[in-house]
């Protein structure tokens, strides 16, 4: 369906046409790069009903005005044909999952901008890295065999035109004894790359691996590599990953041809210093535990990796991600870990430009606590753009597009993040919000019972259950809920204010003012988010103590303030003048006037 210019941001269109110009497809016609860039700048400019022939001829080919004849001279048509013949190409294969597509009407110079849902990841070549075995007998190569298994996946989440499950899903099956077909299916993929470390003849390592098609086991490629005497680890993990990414392109999966390693960045992102690394490797291992005490360690550790060796561009960026997760657990105030996490994503990226998780991350620091949308779609685009496989890429874009109130678009960057991490319960979760946010109470509860039905001590989901049930009229499920939060984290708040909405919503105001004033008294060490004091005096109708506890939100930084346009724990405040006034002030808009 063809889009109005309002309807496709112009940060999308962009991205898009940087992402389009790396493309196998054009990479090597900037002539068609340069046309289509004129055309789509004079459509989105108003003056797409300019755009002739001749108007062509003189402006993009440089062909003199006053001699140019249409009926001797067919190199404009010619380039165009040409053009509309790449984009089809490039739609079909690298660009099958691209959130818009250009397209030139026969007869018309004049593109036109179509919005495509996320779910191209079906068209594209699907695969997924199982952890290597380690039949070597050394259980001090099991850190070996992850770190190729992960750097594997890390380079073909860069190419263009593929799918690839994320570690976290596809290391749920480490050590499992299962058909590859069974894997497959849970994992929603087509091609599967498993292998072992052994000890070779002269006690080398030795890793054989293979690339097996899910459908019928069948092993379309297969090697074996042996490291070289005195060959140095991290040469032959290079080497291994050349291999085994090259022998996939060299047997194209069943789906489509996939495009090469984009080469602004090096092909493997290691450190040169072993310390540093294996700091770095534990780092992101705690990270995974996604617990406050797992985030603090892990920032420990990220950072005597950077001091260890200032220039491993991933582990700054890792760095930025413990000190970002830390300030969404709300253990902690965010002014001085904000700092922190802009100074890592910062050095990463001018280290490596084409870090698909530093362009997310910035984005999603930019959104939540710069409140500059503007600024952020971009850099979550840019993430997309330098990992088209990363979840957390399009995660995060979904979760700036819920908070913008654009919830289809959301949904649809959601669906896709969980085709690349089926089994990762956090971004299912995130993607349960999108529904609660956009008012699908029965849709939100579905997908949450799931989620504890897997997990019961998943505590965001279980708030938020909570928090769905409360929404929907049920107060009862909603106390218990939050009452079995309280006491079994009785270390966070949200099961807390989460009973002092429920008394507010159900006539007990006063329990409500008491719970929240016994809040107010706990212990210095133990943060209480003010967003979560404006929610209660939202929900007991006194406004200008909610106004005021949100205008501390913004200035604390508070993570969770940018949520207040599409919060319906704020509902009551929705037709205040003064509401609309402080979130313009801050940057963020009344999303609940135009939500689509």
């Amino acid at each position: 369906m063809a889009a109005s210019d309002a309807e496709i941001p112009d940060a999308l269109l962009a991205v898009e046409l940087e992402r389009l110009a790396a493309s196998q497809a054009f990479r090597r016609s900037p002539g068609h790069v340069r046309l289509l860039n004129y055309l789509v700048a004079q459509a989105r400019a108003g003056r797409g009903q300019r755009l002739k022939e001749s108007v062509l001829a003189v402006e993009v080919l440089g062909r003199s005005a006053s001699r140019f004849d249409s009926d001797r001279d067919t190199s404009v048509r010619v380039m165009v044909r040409r053009l509309r013949q790449r984009l089809a190409r490039y739609y079909a294969g690298e660009g099958a999952w691209a959130a818009v597509e250009i397209v030139l009407p026969l007869g018309s110079y004049q593109p036109v901008f179509q919005r495509r849902p996320q779910n191209g990841g079906a068209k594209l070549p699907s695969i997924a890295v199982l952890p290597l075995l380690n039949f070597t007998g050394n259980r001090d190569l099991d850190v070996f065999c992850d770190g190729v298994s992960e750097e594997i996946t890390d380079v073909l989440a860069r190419l263009p035109g593929v799918k690839v499950v994320a570690r976290t899903s596809a290391f749920r099956f480490r050590g499992v004894v299962a058909d590859v077909r069974s894997i497959g299916q849970k994992l929603g993929v087509a091609t599967l790359l498993e292998g072992s470390v052994q000890l070779g003849a002269r006690g080398a390592l030795k890793l054989v691996v293979q690339w097996v098609r899910t459908a019928d086991g069948y092993h379309a490629w297969s090697c074996t590599i042996e490291a070289s005497e005195r060959e140095p680890v991290a040469a032959f993990q290079e080497r291994i990953a050349r291999e085994v990414v090259a022998g996939l392109q060299r047997r194209l999966l069943e789906n489509g041809p996939l495009g090469g390693v984009p080469s602004g960045g090096p092909f493997l992102r290691r450190s040169t210093s072993g310390a540093a690394q294996e700091l770095y490797n534990s780092g992101r291992y705690l990270l995974r535990l996604e617990t406050v005490e797992g985030y603090r360690r892990a920032i420990d550790a990220l950072r005597e990796a950077t001091a260890v060796d200032p220039d491993f561009a991933l582990a700054h960026c890792a760095l930025g991600r413990a000190l970002v997760n830390l300030l969404g657990m709300t253990a902690a105030p965010a002014n001085g870990l904000l700092t922190g996490a802009r100074r890592a994503l910062s050095r990463a990226l001018a280290l490596d430009a084409d870090l698909g998780e530093a362009h997310a991350l910035s984005g999603f620091i930019t959104c939540a606590f710069d409140r500059d949308w503007g600024r952020a779609e971009p850099a979550h685009l840019r993430g997309i753009r330098c990992a088209p496989s990363l979840p957390y890429a399009h995660g995060s874009y979904g979760w700036g597009l819920m908070m913008n109130g654009r919830f289809a678009e959301a949904d649809s960057e959601f669906r896709f993040a969980r085709e690349l991490d089926p089994l990762d319960l956090k971004m299912r979760t995130h993607h349960a919000l999108v529904a609660l946010y956009a008012g699908e109470d029965e849709r939100a509860i579905g997908e949450l019972t799931a989620i504890l039905q897997v997990e019961p001590r998943h505590v965001v989901a279980q708030a938020l259950l909570a928090t769905a049930h409360l929404w929907h009229g049920d107060a009862r499920k909603a106390e218990r809920l939050f009452r079995e939060l309280a006491t079994a984290h009785p270390a966070l708040t949200i099961g807390e204010v989460g009973l002092s909405q429920v008394e507010a919503e159900t006539g007990r105001a006063h329990d409500a003012r008491e719970r929240l004033a016994r809040l107010s008294r706990r212990p210095r060490g133990i943060h209480l988010p003010p967003y979560q004091v404006a929610m209660i005096h939202a929900r007991l109708g006194d406004a200008r103590s909610a106004l005021s506890w949100l205008g501390r939100a913004a200035a604390q930084r508070d993570m969770n303030f940018v949520c207040a346009p599409v919060d319906r724990a704020f509902e009551p405040l929705r037709g205040d003048p003064r509401f609309r006034r402080l979130l313009e002030k801050h940057g963020l808009r009344p999303v609940w006037a135009v939500a689509r």
